[in-house]
């Protein structure tokens, strides 16, 4: 679950990263210099991440011998529950909508 946290910390970052970048940005005036950002990439990257760890505490989570008593994974989908809230309340879902196919 830690790495998810993580995850969605970084996803949080390159965002506000992103919204400083744009505000800072003078409209109707090109930049006085233009540097690589891979901003976008690696927001892409962080929130496949996210997806794929996502879906495998889900698997770890619901399979029928789980290494965890049913108080911990109640405990542990909780937790989950609220860090998906999170996430999808950054609307990366709606920006990289088909992206992966």
């Amino acid at each position: 679950m830690g790495r998810l946290r993580q995850s969605l910390t970084q996803m949080k970052a390159l965002l506000a990263w992103e919204q400083l970048k744009q505000s800072e940005a003078e409209p109707g005036r090109p930049p006085a210099f233009v540097m690589h950002d891979p901003t976008a990439e690696e927001l892409r990257h962080e929130y496949s991440f996210f997806l794929a760890a996502a879906l495998d505490v889900h698997a770890v989570l619901n399979d029928p011998s789980p290494s965890f008593s049913e108080g911990e994974c109640d405990s542990l989908r909780r937790q989950l529950a609220r860090i998906e809230r999170e996430a999808y309340g950054l609307n990366l879902h709606q920006r990289f909508e088909g992206v992966a196919e």
